[in-house]
């Protein structure tokens, strides 16, 4: 079990494109969390405000329990808690949808960015989610590697994706913006990666497996489901 989230040294604040042109990263100090079994902190977690458009919606779309992670590919953490999402979700059809935003730290992260631009231009041939398990089940080949493009142009081709249409859509500005876009978003709530929000509820610390479902099971019988 991770004993803290990934804390980010830099905080994307504003992207500026000209030509295709770079962006602007600012930096801000993070802070870390301590695992808990996730009970006990429900009533005393902040609201976040909504903020909608942008997000990869996994499970039923009217599932009355949403999930959101704000994660990054190269975070070990992050790629820790993949499995257990995927638990989470297989234990409550219907009910229970994740929404994954997009946080690479960079400073920390050499190949975050990349793996996010990779899986917006998988999604552009409505390959979103194969990508994003592929990346955080193969975190360890590609995440050390300097030539990581490499692997994720083969990730393309292993789920079947027009390697033209792939890398056209990696060098493509506005996939870099989709990116960007979800950062904005995080920006003032995320203090290391993951950070989870449950029904507008944001999760202070880290829950293990069971922790997670406790908050689900909380909103659920809020909710009088």
């Amino acid at each position: 079990m991770p004993k803290s989230k990934t804390a980010p040294v830099l905080v994307i604040v504003a992207a500026i494109f000209v030509a295709g042109g770079i962006a602007v990263y600012l930096s801000r100090q993070g802070s870390t969390a301590a695992p808990s079994d996730g009970k006990n902190v429900a009533a005393s977690a902040p609201s976040v405000p909504q903020q909608p458009g942008g997000a990869r919606i996994r499970g039923a779309a009217d599932a009355p329990v949403t999930l959101v992670e704000y994660g990054d590919y190269q975070c070990p953490t992050c790629g820790h808690y993949h499995p257990i999402l995927m638990e989470l979700l297989s234990r409550y059809p219907g009910k229970l949808k994740l929404e994954y935003h997009h946080y690479p730290l960079i400073e920390l992260h050499q190949n975050a960015l990349k793996a996010s631009i990779a899986a917006e231009a998988a999604a552009d041939q409505g390959k979103f989610w194969e990508m994003h398990d592929l990346l955080y089940e193969h975190q360890n080949e590609w995440a050390p590697n300097p030539n990581a493009d490499a692997i994720f142009l083969q990730f393309a081709l292993q789920l079947g994706l027009d390697s033209n249409r792939f890398m056209q859509s990696v060098r493509a500005p506005g996939t870099r913006d989709r990116v960007l876009a979800d950062v904005t978003r995080g920006n003032s709530i995320v203090k290391g990666t993951p950070t989870f929000v449950i029904n507008g509820q944001l999760i202070p610390e880290l829950p293990n497996l069971e922790g997670l479902a406790d908050h689900v099971n909380r909103q659920l019988v809020a909710l009088g489901k």
